[in-house]
């Protein structure tokens, strides 16, 4: 054990020995080119170079509109005595940056710059890890990024999510009472999430700002349901709508194809919207003898060139036996 235990000692004190003498080798490499450049640093300034880079932490990207994109606000700080060039990376994975590639701070001194991310329309939703790298190449004058002095800072870039929804649908619905109405709708959706929503039909009343119980006698009697798969998804939808048979006035309203995350307004003046009118059921008056159209002859075998001579004929019975029944009551009397 106590071998073991010396030996780790050894090696520890070799590795800390080893960074000593690099980080002297620094030093001393700094202060010499500074000795040649003319300059003498003093005991109580930096004799490194160095770089302290602070960002926003996070930041949002909204894509309902579009292409969208981000500001993201930076400081650099430094500690030193003397004037640094900083070169700036940015490193974004699938989003886009844009931002200056290099800045000179003075000594002592902190600078604020910017740079921009960015999204293409339809980038998918999710949590993006963006990192910005600051390395000193030259201070004050001389070059020294072959020694790496530098920081980095990482920023987290939300994409947000978005769907919007439009449908291609009659303008128009007209219907008798009792009869089943069918109609097609094209439901398409612009989105950036991996999702599947459910397409269902809604009735309104006209002027009502809200779907309430159906009347009686309205039944969606589509099968199978419909569904839309995002993003960018479009899919048809059959539906079988059945009216009141009883109808004894007109029914007006509207009919609302529309996925359950999407809030249509609910009204008739909706986008999502289109008329439905149901007419009331039709009375029928029956008829009483003969009718316009002499059915009640025709039923008797009586065609349509002799129904004039029919009818005349039983005109002129009615008034013969009204004038025997008058001359009867005379001669009774």
């Amino acid at each position: 054990m106590s071998s073991v235990a010396i030996h780790t000692n050894v090696y520890d004190s070799r590795k800390s020995g080893r960074f000593v003498i690099n980080r002297s080798f620094s030093v001393v490499f700094i202060s010499s080119l500074l000795v040649l450049c003319g300059i003498s640093p003093s005991g109580s300034a930096q004799v490194l170079p160095e770089t302290d880079l602070e960002c926003d932490d996070s930041t949002e990207i909204d894509l309902a509109n579009g292409a969208g994109s981000s500001v993201i606000n930076c400081e650099l700080t430094n500690p030193t005595a003397f004037a640094e060039k900083v070169e700036l990376t940015y490193q974004t994975g699938a989003l886009d940056s844009a931002g200056p590639g290099s800045v000179t701070v003075g000594g002592g001194q902190t600078s604020s710059f910017q740079f921009v991310i960015a999204a293409p329309n339809g980038q998918s939703a999710g949590t993006y890890e963006v990192n910005v790298s600051a390395v000193v190449t030259e201070w004050n004058g001389v070059p020294v990024s072959v020694f790496g002095f530098s920081d980095e800072e990482g920023v987290e870039a939300e994409v947000l999510p978005y769907t919007s929804c439009s449908s291609s649908r009659p303008s128009a619905i007209f219907a008798e009472a009792g009869e089943e109405v069918t109609f097609s709708v094209v439901y398409s959706c612009d989105s950036n999430e991996d999702v599947t929503m459910s397409i269902s039909l809604h009735l309104l009343e006209k002027g009502s700002s809200q779907e309430g119980m159906w009347p009686s006698g309205f039944n969606d009697m589509s099968v199978g349901g419909c569904n839309i798969q995002n993003p960018m998804g479009s899919v048809s939808c059959d539906f079988i709508l059945t009216t009141p048979s009883n109808l004894q006035e007109k029914w007006e309203g509207c009919l609302i194809v529309v996925d359950e995350m999407t809030n249509p307004g609910w009204s008739c003046s909706s986008g999502f919207a289109f008329p439905l009118t149901v007419n009331e059921k039709e009375t029928v008056v029956p008829s009483v003898g003969i009718d316009v159209n002499g059915t009640v002859l025709e039923d008797l075998g009586v065609t349509e060139e002799n129904q004039v001579y029919f009818i005349g004929g039983g005109a002129g019975l009615v008034v013969l036996l009204i004038s025997l029944m008058v001359v009867l009551r005379r001669r009774r009397g």
